[in-house]
């Protein structure tokens, strides 16, 4: 039987968007929040740091701020550096099977230099005692939309790095977020009267962006947000020549005091 770590986390004000609504970067810092207590509850050995390659979330529907979560974390395998975790949110007391959100990312151990390295021995047997299970393969990246980008640009910030001293990846998907808005607002759209839900976010980390740096915003769409539709955005992260990041997420659109918000709103 697999090991599972729970906790219980409270949307925040500051975790919210203008509609009230649990970000998809502060769902993130959940994520990498109950990941550390876990290990720290085991005690797990080594002197190395875990890094997010890559992480994938459904939302099923919109958190409200000072909403209880019950979260759940669970290793779902383990190569000889790389570790698939799993993850589970639930409103707390409500009578639902289905977690509000669900998640998996795959983490890369790594050395003090910042390279690959060895998992600590047993690392696998803690969370899977039953016997060792290899990483799911992960579904190949989408492409990126033919036609050129809308772009913007952003300089890292002291805020935005972590312990290893790089960009968060929470604080990445919040420079998509605002790289988007930036785009909805040339087109018209605003907060007050458009009503954007995620539904999906796919991102996957390739370099590390480190304080200062200049970085390039690119995104696409499938379709350009249409009220009462959902639709795909598609961005990537440069700094200079080296792609650092790219995401793929699906919205929904709905009008302010529409059906279709007041559906999201109650699934």
């Amino acid at each position: 039987m697999r090991r599972q770590f729970s906790h219980t986390y409270t949307a925040r004000y500051d975790e919210g968007d203008c509609y009230g609504h649990l970000t998809p970067s502060a769902f993130l810092r959940y994520m990498q929040d109950i990941a550390a207590l876990d290990a720290e509850d085991i005690q797990l050995p080594g002197d190395g740091y875990w890094i997010i390659k890559r992480t994938m979330i459904d939302f099923t529907a919109p958190v409200q701020m000072h909403t209880r979560l019950e979260m759940q974390t669970y290793g779902m395998g383990f190569s000889r550096i790389t570790a698939q975790r799993g993850y589970e949110a639930r409103i707390a007391g409500a009578p639902q099977d289905q977690p509000v959100i669900s998640a998996h990312s795959l983490w890369v151990y790594v050395d003090k230099r910042g390279r690959p390295t060895r998992l600590p021995e047993g690392t696998a047997a803690i969370w899977l005692p039953d016997g060792p299970v290899a990483p799911s393969p992960e579904a190949s990246f989408a492409p990126m939309p033919q036609g050129a980008p809308e772009t913007t640009t952003y300089r890292v910030r002291f805020s935005d790095i972590d312990l290893m001293k790089h960009m968060n990846n929470a604080a990445y998907v919040e420079i998509l977020d605002n790289a988007a808005w930036e785009i909805y607002t040339r087109a018209d759209m605003t907060p007050e009267t458009a009503i954007l839900a995620a539904r999906q976010y796919d991102i996957e980390y390739l370099e590390s962006a480190r304080l200062g740096e200049k970085l390039e915003i690119r995104t696409w769409f499938d379709d350009f947000p249409s009220a009462g539709k959902s639709f795909t955005r598609y961005q990537q992260v440069w700094r200079g020549d080296t792609l650092l990041a790219r995401a793929r997420s699906n919205w929904l659109y709905s009008l302010a005091g529409s059906s279709t918000h007041s559906e999201a709103e109650g699934r």
